[in-house]
C-alpha cells in the first residue's frame, strides 16, 4: 500500500467539502486551499486537473485574478446503466491503471458498486496482477474492466443492484 501524497489529502478534503454541502457545487479559493495545505497553488491546479475530471464525475469552472475562485460541480448520471455505458465507451481498447481506478472510484461514489466490489475490481485490474508488458497489460485491463461493466449493466437492466 502506498503512502498518501499531498494530492491525496487535497482531493479528500475537497470530497469532504462536497459531503458537507447541500449545493450542487462547491466554491473554493485556490490560494486559501494552497495555504491550508502548505503548497503552491499549482499543486491545487494539479489535483483539480487529475482528480476532478469529467471522467471522474466532476466539472471545474475557474476564474483567475484577485478574488478568483474555483467552482467544482459534481456530475450525476440519471440512471446507473447510463453511467456504466458511458464508462464502457470511454475505455476503448486500452486503459491505464490510474484511469481504471478513476472509473472504479466514480462507480463507487455513485453507489453503483460497493466498497468491497470496488476493491475487488481494483485488485483485478492492478498492474501487479496484470504482470505483462504495458501495452498488453493496458489492453487486457480494458477487456477485463469492460466485461465487468457489461455484467453490471446487465444486472441494472434486469433490476438487480450491487
Amino acid at each position: 500500500m502506498r503512502m498518501p501524497t499531498i494530492a491525496d489529502y487535497i482531493a479528500e478534503h475537497i470530497k469532504v467539502l462536497f459531503n458537507e454541502s447541500d449545493d450542487v457545487y462547491i466554491e473554493i479559493q485556490r490560494n486559501d486551499l494552497a495555504a491550508k495545505f502548505g503548497c503552491a497553488p499549482s499543486q491545487i491546479n494539479y489535483v483539480l486537473a487529475t482528480r476532478f475530471t469529467t471522467q471522474s464525475g466532476f466539472a471545474v469552472e475557474s476564474r483567475r485574478g484577485g478574488g478568483g475562485f474555483v467552482r467544482i460541480f459534481k456530475l450525476s448520471a440519471e440512471q446507473p446503466g447510463d453511467l456504466l455505458r458511458e464508462c464502457y465507451h470511454r475505455i476503448g481498447s486500452s486503459i491505464t491503471a490510474p484511469d481504471a481506478r478513476s472509473i472504479i472510484v466514480r462507480l463507487r461514489d455513485e453507489q453503483i458498486i460497493s466498497e468491497r466490489e470496488a476493491h475487488l475490481i481494483n485488485v483485478t485490474v492492478d498492474d501487479a496482477t496484470l504482470n505483462l508488458d504495458s501495452a498488453w497489460r493496458n489492453r487486457l485491463r480494458a477487456n477485463i474492466l469492460k466485461a465487468m461493466l457489461a455484467s453490471l449493466a446487465r444486472q441494472c437492466n434486469a433490476g438487480g443492484g450491487s
